[in-house]
C-alpha cells in the first residue's frame, strides 16, 4: 500500500498527511489511539457518542500541536457512521486509515441466567457495531486502493471464561470478520487488523458498577466465593498472566498504530494479543 501515511524512515513522523479516525474517542483504548496517531501526524476525526469527552480529547490533541475534530457518531447506527465519515473527509480529506474501538462489556452473566436484552445489546455494539463501521469505510477505501483498518477485539476472542459468553461471543466474531474482510479487501490494497487486548487499565476497568455488577453476582452464585468482588476478581486475573501486570491504553495503541502504519505492509487478517501472556 503506497499511502501518505507510508514512510518508513527512521524518526519520520509515521503518519505524516493520513486521515484517520478512531470510534469510541473519548476514553480508554480508543482516547490513547487517538492521540497516538495525531502525535505521529495524522489529522483524527473523533468519534463518539459524548460530546463532553470529544471535546476533552480534542483539546488534549490541539495542546500538543496536533490536528483532531469529535464528530458525534454512534455505532450502533450506520447512518451516523457514514456521516461521520463525510464530515471528516470534508475537512480533512480522503480516509486513509480507521479504528474501531467502541464497545460495551456490561450485563454479562453465566449463561443460565443471561439476560437476553444483555447479549443482544453487547452483540449489537461489538459485533454489529464493527460491521456497521466497516460498511461505512471500506468502499471509500477499496475505490482508492488504499487504506488500513484495525478494529480493537479482546483477548477474550481467542478463548472462553466463565461469565462473558456474550461478550466473547461478538469479539470472537470480530475476529472472525477481520479474517474474511481482509480476504475481500486485500486485492484492492486495504489491510484489516485486530488488536486483542487483555485487561486493560483504563476508568471503565475500575467501574465495578458499569463491568462488574451483574458478573461479579452471578460469578459468587456459580463460579466464586460469597466474599468475591470485581476489583478481586480481576487482580486474580491479572496474576495468572505472565507479566503479572495490566496492560496499558498506550500498549494497545502502539500496537494498531504499528498494524495501521506501512511498517505492517504485509500483515492483514491478523488477531493480534496484546495481554501480559494470558493463559
Amino acid at each position: 500500500m503506497d499511502s501518505p501515511a507510508g514512510s518508513r524512515e527512521p524518526g519520520a513522523r509515521t503518519f505524516e498527511g493520513a486521515v484517520a479516525i478512531v470510534t469510541g474517542a473519548g476514553s480508554g483504548i480508543g482516547r490513547s489511539v487517538a492521540l497516538r496517531l495525531a502525535a505521529a501526524g495524522a489529522s483524527v476525526g473523533l468519534l463518539g457518542r459524548s460530546a463532553d469527552r470529544l471535546a476533552a480529547v480534542e483539546k488534549e490533541v490541539a495542546g500538543a500541536s496536533g490536528t483532531a475534530c469529535a464528530v458525534a457518531a454512534d455505532v450502533r447506527d450506520l447512518e451516523s457512521l457514514h456521516q461521520a465519515v463525510s464530515e471528516v473527509e470534508e475537512r480533512f480529506g480522503p480516509l486513509t486509515h480507521a479504528v474501531n474501538s467502541a464497545g460495551t462489556a456490561t450485563g454479562q452473566t453465566f449463561l443460565c441466567e443471561q439476560d437476553e436484552d444483555a447479549w443482544i445489546r453487547t452483540v449489537d455494539t461489538n459485533l454489529n457495531g464493527a460491521f456497521r463501521f466497516c460498511r461505512a469505510v471500506v468502499p471509500g477505501m477499496m475505490r482508492r486502493r488504499r487504506g488500513s483498518i484495525v478494529l480493537v477485539s479482546s483477548a477474550s476472542g481467542k478463548r472462553g471464561a466463565p461469565a462473558t459468553s456474550a461478550y466473547a461471543a461478538s469479539k470472537w466474531g470480530v475476529n472472525g470478520l477481520v479474517r474474511s474482510v481482509a480476504v475481500e479487501t486485500g486485492p484492492y490494497g486495504v489491510r484489516v487488523n485486530a488488536v486483542c487486548p487483555g485487561l486493560t487499565d483504563t476508568d471503565m476497568l475500575r467501574n465495578e458498577e458499569m463491568l462488574g455488577g451483574s458478573f461479579v453476582a452471578s460469578m459468587r452464585r456459580y463460579g466464586g466465593t460469597p466474599e468475591l468482588t470485581w476489583e478481586k476478581y480481576w487482580r486474580s486475573a491479572v496474576r495468572r498472566t505472565n507479566l503479572q501486570r495490566l496492560v496499558e491504553p498506550d500498549e494497545v495503541a502502539e500496537l494498531a498504530a504499528f498494524l495501521l502504519c506501512d511498517h505492517a505492509r504485509s500483515i492483514t487478517g491478523e488477531a493480534m494479543s496484546v495481554d501480559g501472556g494470558a493463559p
